[in-house]
């Protein structure tokens, strides 16, 4: 892989310089009322946004009895783009409807007489994600599913009956308030243990939509439904009024828009975009903007990855992060759940890399979530049991430019296995009864028992990870550098080694990549000493590992799946090097 990063090396201007005149209309305030402006500074991207912008101009005006107006939170401030922009975020996906679901004789699926999760009996669990370590909480789609053409017994999450309704279902039936009331009740507590709030925007429609909403949505050329390859229970939405002219449907974005509105009049900090991909970026450039006019601080996460793992699907565009990023997008989602698929630490080094080249070619402070495994991955626990899990949770604690995050479940190590998988029971909410799901991954489509394992020591582990994070976020976090390592003897590329630094201080990550078998080599530190003190920062777990230092490095001989952080007094390893890189 030819990579176009330029080594940060210190006293080294040139690479810098050639970034300085780089401009992004991010860079300027631009208001969505006046004359058409040309930017003659900007790039052809930039000048086509910010005129986007001003064509659907009528379309981000707010009416005159509209309650559209800057949001104002009482006690509470509103932070999750700044934390996206430091890296600082730690997120914890969840479904609400299986969240502290009471699942009683153990058949693993709520029946009738059981209680599933509501927003009441999730506060029940807010005090244990907090003291994991979590200061954000991803909530996939609350609203009502639809119940035609339904994947599982209670539906699919991202097939909404109606985007401008929560499900009833979320609310404890013992509470006289109404379910968006009691939602409001949950995000409240979330905000008083300083854990953040952002939820989940289904990017299509439920059948039943599509026929009552037939404004709203996509069509084959015969008329038929536009759905996205192998998903039988969604339709597309349809966001251009005229693609020729690149103009929207204004149907389309009022619809998101007062979406927008019901989320920051809940109290939610942000919005997780489900394939983002699915919306051209003039409609992103809009609503993003509009999300700002109430809260500058309302942070976006697009579902978006890269070029080379675009997904292609029929009727689906493919993945393109920078577009994404520079059309208002705070953090993205990237490759990094690829990992178990990378044959070689290598693989794994130039994607970090490859990211940090991105920072060049967009707005500052952007970053990508280190999602190692997000809701539609295979359980981490198929991929070496708990040993893996806490090898990608500390490296999610290192790497730079990410936020750390991880999926309910994932805690205590669940399989996400299910004893009721592909049979049929006589209790349905929608038209199937056969309790479809998705084999090892959270189920998005039942009632299903609250996620969790039998490996209590992730927990553990995970509660070190996010310490760490926290100790060290300015050498981990943009302001650090990141600098590869070089290795001798590791010849099938097993051995992951890097340090980050800041102003004198040094973090140094050896890992093994393979689970299953020890390895060794000797790793080039430059400045390091042969008495440095090597005093690992996470907990020990696993294979014994072996390490011993000497001048300028490092011989290691590290257990299956085994990572090691150090804190080194090597103030100056930057001058030794050129392979030092850095976030823009």
């Amino acid at each position: 892989m030819t990579l176009s990063i330029k080594p940060i090396i210190p006293n080294y201007t040139a690479g810098a310089q050639s970034f300085t005149g780089a401009k992004s209309f991010f860079d300027r305030t631009y208001y969505l009322s006046g004359n058409p402006q040309t930017n003659t500074n900007g790039s052809l991207l930039e000048s086509f946004l910010n005129n986007a912008s001003r064509i659907n101009q009528p379309l981000v005006q707010p009416a005159d009895n509209t309650t559209q107006k800057p949001v104002k939170r009482i006690l509470y401030t509103n932070d999750l783009k700044t934390l996206f922009r430091h890296s600082d975020a730690k997120i914890l996906a969840i479904i609400p409807r299986i969240f502290n679901s009471k699942d009683k004789n153990g058949n693993e699926y709520i029946d009738r007489n059981e209680e599933c999760g509501t927003f009441k009996n999730a506060i029940e669990r807010l005090d244990e994600v907090k003291a994991d370590g979590y200061n954000c909480l991803h909530i996939l789609p609350i609203n009502t599913p639809g119940k035609k053409q339904a994947m599982g017994t209670a539906g699919s999450v991202y097939s909404p009956l109606d985007l401008l309704q929560i499900d009833p279902m979320l609310a404890d039936k013992n509470d006289p308030r109404d379910v968006k009331e009691q939602f409001k009740d949950f995000v409240n507590e979330c905000h008083k243990r300083d854990i953040k709030v952002m939820l989940d925007m289904p990017s299509c429609a439920s059948t039943e939509m599509f026929y009552a909403h037939p404004e709203w949505m996509a069509f084959e050329q015969g008329g038929m439904a536009k759905t996205p390859q192998g998903w039988n229970d969604i339709r597309m939405f349809q966001p251009w009024e005229d693609e020729a002219k690149r103009t929207l449907n204004p149907k389309l974005l009022e619809l998101h828009k007062q979406f927008v509105d019901m989320c920051i009049d809940l109290g939610v900090d942000g919005i997780r975009a489900d394939v983002s991909r699915a919306k051209p970026v003039e409609f992103w450039d809009v609503l993003i903007k509009y999300s700002r006019m109430r809260d500058p601080e309302f942070a976006w996460l697009a579902e978006t990855y890269t070029h080379e793992d675009a997904s292609p699907m029929i009727n689906m565009p493919a993945d393109r992060p920078d577009d994404a990023l520079r059309a208002g997008f705070d953090s993205f989602y990237g490759q990094y759940h690829l990992f178990s698929e990378w044959k070689t630490a290598s693989e794994f080094m130039d994607y970090i890399k490859e990211n940090l080249d991105l920072t060049y070619r967009v707005d500052q402070g952007k970053s990508a979530i280190a999602s190692f495994a997000s809701h539609d991955d295979l359980s981490p626990m198929f991929h070496g049991g708990g040993d893996y899990c806490k090898l990608i949770m500390g490296l999610e604690a290192t790497i730079p430019m990410t936020n750390m995050y991880s999926v309910d479940g994932f805690q205590t190590g669940d399989y996400y296995t299910r004893p009721y998988a592909n049979t049929e029971i006589p209790e349905t909410m929608t038209d199937k009864n056969e309790m479809e799901i998705h084999y090892g991954k959270l189920d998005l489509f039942n009632l299903s028992r609250k996620p969790g394992g039998k490996d209590p020591s992730i927990r553990d582990f995970i509660r070190s990870a996010h310490a760490l994070r926290e100790k060290y976020s300015d050498v981990v976090g943009p302001k650090g550098t990141f600098i590869e390592l070089d290795k001798i003897g590791d010849k099938n590329d097993q051995i992951i080694a890097f340090a980050r630094h800041f102003e004198g201080k040094t973090l140094l990550v050896v890992a093994n990549k393979n689970v299953n078998r020890p390895v060794s080599c000797k790793i080039k530190v430059p400045t390091l000493k042969q008495s440095q003190e090597l005093k690992n920062l996470l907990p020990s777990y696993g294979e014994k590992s072996m390490l011993q230092a000497s001048d300028n490095k490092l011989a290691v001989s590290l257990g299956a799946g085994r990572i090691h952080v150090f804190e080194i007094d090597t103030p100056n390893i930057e001058n030794y090097t050129n392979k030092v890189y850095k976030q823009r």
